[in-house]
């Protein structure tokens, strides 16, 4: 008697969570849709063009990695896709510091000025108050890492030392790099690698979270000029 009523329980659980599977994997394409097409622009920008792009800028395009994202409930996200495709929803400027280039990793993104979590959707981010890449000093770059699309600096931790990144300006100047160190940190001594005194040296450190070695850890990986 209660395999009879087992079965047909079990069916509609797994429909269930088929349908939610879809909906989660549907929503999550849409939402990289929106920020590839932002993300494609600025990789094919003309040097010469304006480094100020405007963006979509609800919360439904949070990205995994994100700190305290809220996913909404399943389907929601897809509904303020669509609200937002016809023309609901607020933009705001993003202004282009430059674009870096790992080849090793496949990775290129846009690195923007502004410290945002709205920035950070759209690639990564020179964190405050530390210098301009070329510039004397230690510029900071910091981006998720989306497991889900395995986007931004996700294969960040599979860089190796002596590895090429180069950092494009918006008027096309290209500063070259290489890898001079990767360290797993822990959010207690994450200041030490993260110093933005002038005394530095050209430098560049990009950070990523490590998750899997514990919460709030960090990946870090440090850069010098390939003339160095």
């Amino acid at each position: 008697m209660k395999s009879r009523y087992l079965r047909p329980l079990s069916a509609v659980v797994l429909t269930g969570l088929s349908v939610a599977a879809l909906l989660l994997f549907v929503e999550e394409y849409a939402k990289s849709y929106l920020r590839n097409t932002v993300k494609d622009e600025v990789l094919s920008r003309d040097d010469s063009g304006d480094a100020v792009y405007e963006v979509p800028a609800g919360d439904f395009l949070s990205v995994n990695g994100e700190e305290n994202a809220d996913g909404g409930s399943f389907g929601e996200g897809l509904f303020e896709i669509a609200g937002y495709c016809k023309g609901a929803g607020g933009t705001e400027d993003l202004h282009l510091i430059g674009i870096i280039n790992i080849p090793e990793l496949d990775i290129e993104e846009p690195v923007w000025e502004e410290n945002t979590n709205l920035a950070m959707r759209y690639g990564v981010i020179l964190m405050k108050d530390s210098a301009r890449p070329g510039q004397k000093g230690n510029s900071i770059i910091v981006g998720h890492r989306n497991t889900i699309t395995h986007t931004v600096f996700d294969k960040l931790p599979l860089i190796k030392n002596g590895d090429a990144v180069t950092i494009t300006t918006p008027d096309g100047l290209e500063q070259n790099y290489r890898v001079n160190g990767t360290y797993y940190c822990s959010p207690y001594d994450l200041q030490n690698y993260v110093g933005t005194s002038a005394d530095h040296p050209v430098m560049i450190t990009l950070i990523t979270c490590a998750r899997e070695k514990g919460n709030s850890w960090r990946f870090i990986v440090t850069l010098i000029p390939s003339d160095s």
